[in-house]
């Protein structure tokens, strides 16, 4: 890209520039470049603003420079403003692309969304704006929205697959943990486990594994599965693999009507208020009993009918399938080394109401 091409020559010039004090604007632009490069950035800041004041040639870049230099420093709202005054003068699909993710970060989804469909306008080739307008999708709550975008970022570079799905998971497993504060008065857990199943079909996952930290066992209607009064807890003697996880080689379509091992998660829950339930967001979580080891949690999304004083038993198969990057999951050796336990993140009601855990 052109400010790419011109950051290296002015970076070949800043050698012959730095021995003296700047006189031009070209000058200051090549010392600004190499005090930025350098993370000086009260210097690169000062020589573009004088660049600006000079009324010096590639305005555009020296606001992009600066602005970038200014969220360096922890100055977001000044990184906006510059990358905006870069944009009026030129919309390079770059500087859209940064001030979306800019945006993102404020909280302002919208906004980002509508500076990285403009990029991705302006650059339909653009492989990274598919994935960042993808990381907004997640935060806004729109997966399958998010999946389109990931999956047109990978079919244009396939290399940037580990880096937006590890952003992603991060992304949920923070949606998951503000969620996971609170109790539905009305619907209690009576049990919950999960199983390996084998499976003769291809089943699509309903949700990815999500990496999570090691956090205490959940008192909002949770049970530590390895406590040996808990119900399902599994034999002792159980053994842990050394990685703690396991996952099965993808399938392929050529592979369809051989036996394999899907995972079938299940939570049990009675109604106890007075309003029946007609959908259930829940997840399931893997917590390490070993600090140094990663945790897993799985969240679903479940339509149902439970009428006021009745159990029901909710289940979600998981499986690898369609995956072409590896989703972690448990094996039944592993569990004697996990507190196993399950929350329920909301609720929709037949009524039309809902509850959702804050």
């Amino acid at each position: 890209m052109r400010y790419l091409i011109l950051l290296i020559t002015l970076l070949i010039l800043t050698c012959v520039a730095q021995a003296q004090e700047p006189l031009s604007a070209d000058q200051y632009s090549q010392r600004g470049i190499a005090r930025f490069e350098k993370n000086d950035l009260e210097g690169a800041i000062a020589d573009f603003s004088r660049v600006i004041e000079m009324n010096g040639k590639d305005q555009e870049f020296c606001y992009y420079f600066r602005g970038l230099a200014h969220y360096r420093k922890g100055n977001p709202n000044q990184a906006i403003d510059d990358l905006s005054k870069a944009i009026a003068i030129k919309g390079d699909p770059r500087f859209l692309d940064d001030r979306g993710n800019l945006l993102a970060r404020q909280g302002e989804l919208d906004r980002a969304i509508a500076d990285l469909s403009k990029a991705i306008e302006v650059s339909p080739q653009f492989a990274k704006a598919y994935g960042d307008r993808g990381l907004v999708q997640v935060m806004r709550g729109d997966v399958a929205a998010a999946e389109l975008d990931f999956k047109k970022c990978f079919e244009l570079d396939r290399s940037l697959e580990h880096q937006f799905r590890t952003a992603a998971q991060q992304l949920k497993q923070r949606a998951v943990a503000r969620l996971e504060n609170a109790k539905p008065a009305d619907v209690e857990i009576t049990k919950f486990s999960w199983a390996e199943v084998p499976s003769k079909e291809l089943v699509a996952a309903s949700s990815g594994a999500i990496a999570v930290t090691t956090t205490a066992v959940s008192p909002t209607g949770t049970r530590v599965l390895a406590d040996p009064n808990a119900k399902g807890e599994s034999s002792p003697n159980d053994i842990l693999n050394p990685s703690g996880i396991t996952a099965t080689a993808p399938r392929t379509s050529s592979e369809k009507g051989r036996e394999f091992i899907d995972y079938k998660f299940t939570i049990s829950m009675m109604n106890i208020g007075n309003k029946t339930i007609v959908g259930v967001k829940w997840a399931y979580f893997f917590d390490p009993k070993d600090a140094a080891r990663e945790g897993m949690s799985y969240l679903f999304s479940t339509k149902t009918n439970i009428a006021p004083g009745k159990e029901k038993a909710l289940s979600e198969l998981l499986s690898r399938t369609g995956s072409k990057s590896p989703i972690k999951l448990p094996i039944k050796q592993n569990r004697a080394g996990f507190n196993e336990r399950a929350a329920i993140l909301a609720l929709e009601y037949a009524d039309g109401t809902t509850w959702v855990s804050r």
